[in-house]
């Protein structure tokens, strides 16, 4: 133990909380990246020990936010980092770092481990209770809601052809051609539908799905990888008259309310007729907690406490390679991005939903870990990926 830890120890006896000892962490300086060399201190020294005083009480009167999650009836039990098998230090110098602003932008970082969540802190004038637009990555719930569709035997298979679940459009599309027909529900769960995604265009258009379907091929069906937000939009109404209930009420009854996510906002698509379709390729606004709730799912194979909500097979399908993406040539699965990171000699593997801005789900298999982030940075790169410098420099790491 250092000597700056060792005092730490002892003036934590006067005040233990966690908003106190990170306090004083930060007036000396130490960090797990730190050499005590460096440091520079007088254990002898009255004005030090004053100065120490001086810090415990200001922490009793005004202590920086804790990051222990609060224990509340939603699902989700909660632990300290120790008691699963988490070194604190690492995770206390990313606090340190968040609360001093070093990383702006982020507004929520979340941490569960064994299906108990540890590590809770809200940032920016967010809180657990404000729901957050998780822009793309709410395509991986898409992904997930196809897979219950499948389970259900409402939708046949992946084998689907998209095209056949629009017949009203029939000799108006735009850009026809023959290879259109050859789209299944599986290219476009991949982004190998060969279509291009164009998305800023599609925004200002009155009709997404028709907007989906005129777009011009830019490969054959299956060969190469196309990011088409427009895609997704279409497979949640291909959901919707398959099983003739409208996405929030699909979603809601398969798997949001037995998860106990209770508070979702799904943004509305514009659509032929103002059918009032909900936007399946991005945006839907969730809580930080339910978003973990999302990544714990995939990571216990579609069981949410001991309930089946989908399929073993549909996780397993879902999160194997399909594509690689031509974004950081990470692979792609159902909607599901796979990354490996080499963190002290070891290859990590995780599962990773993402967004614009900085939303991620993201899902360490190996570790039995899930980590979320929401952020503030719409269209900015790399400020966007701040989470991935976080999860490589102080939480993996921290994992034992």
């Amino acid at each position: 133990m250092s000597r700056v830890d060792s005092i730490l120890t002892l003036l934590n006896i006067f005040h233990p909380s966690k908003p106190c000892y990170s306090q004083i962490r930060l007036i000396f300086g130490h960090s797990h990246k730190t050499n005590n060399k460096k440091l520079v201190m007088n254990l002898r020294s009255l004005c030090t020990i004053a100065l120490c005083v001086l810090s415990i009480t200001g922490c009793l009167s005004q202590s920086p936010q804790s990051y222990h999650p609060e224990e509340v009836k939603n699902g989700w039990k909660v632990s300290e980092l120790g008691e699963q098998t988490i070194n604190p230090g690492p995770i206390d110098d990313m606090y340190d770092e968040l609360v001093a602003n070093t990383y702006p932008g982020i507004s929520s970082v979340l941490i569960a481990r064994n299906n108990t969540l540890v590590f809770e802190a809200y940032f920016n004038d967010f809180n657990k209770d404000k729901l957050h637009s998780t822009r793309s990555a709410s395509k991986a719930i898409t992904s997930l809601l196809v897979g219950v569709a499948i389970d259900k035997q409402y939708i046949p298979s992946v084998d689907e052809p998209v095209f056949a679940y629009f017949p009203e459009y029939a000799g108006e599309i735009k850009n026809w051609d023959p290879r259109k027909s050859d789209i299944s529900i599986a290219h476009v769960l991949s982004m190998t539908s060969g279509v291009k995604g164009n998305e800023d265009a599609m925004y200002p258009t009155d009709d997404w799905i028709k907007f989906y379907l005129d777009q011009p091929l830019v490969s054959d069906p299956g060969t190469s990888f196309s990011y088409a937000t427009s895609g997704v939009v279409t497979l949640g109404n291909i959901i919707t008259r398959a099983s003739q209930m409208r996405i929030p009420e699909f979603a809601d009854k398969f798997l949001f309310s037995p998860m106990g996510i209770n508070e979702v906002r799904w943004p509305i698509t514009n659509s032929r007729n103002s059918q009032g379709l909900a936007m399946t390729g991005g945006g839907l606004n969730m809580k930080p907690r339910d978003m973990a709730k999302i990544g714990q799912l995939l990571l216990n194979e579609g069981q949410w406490q001991g309930v089946q909500l989908v399929s073993k097979n549909w996780i397993k399908e879902s999160t194997k390679k399909h594509s690689t993406s031509n974004f950081k040539g990470e692979d792609f699965g159902y909607l599901w991005r796979m990354r490996d990171r080499s963190i002290n000699g070891k290859t990590i593997r995780s599962i990773e939903a993402w967004g614009n801005g900085g939303q991620f789900i993201m899902v360490f298999p190996d570790l039995e870990l899930v980590a979320v982030f929401t952020g503030e940075y719409y269209g900015k790169f790399p400020e966007m990926e701040q989470a991935f410098g976080l999860v490589e420099e102080y939480i993996l790491p921290a994992v034992e």
